[in-house]
């Protein structure tokens, strides 16, 4: 939804983050595996996860 980060992203993903839960390997679809690593690397994401227990 443009340049700007917004609750879309952020649901998306949430929703894309299940992919690991159901063992589904994002190799084939770069876009959404680069589009993780953005959103994923952002301090806001890693501190919420780490506050879910989901990452250490």
């Amino acid at each position: 939804m443009g340049d700007k980060f917004s609750v879309a992203d952020a649901y998306l993903f949430n929703v894309l983050n299940w992919t690991r839960m159901h063992k589904i390997d994002l190799e084939k679809w770069p876009n959404i595996k680069a589009f993780m690593g953005r959103v994923g690397a952002r301090a806001a994401v890693q501190e919420t996860l780490k506050a879910e227990g989901l990452v250490k």
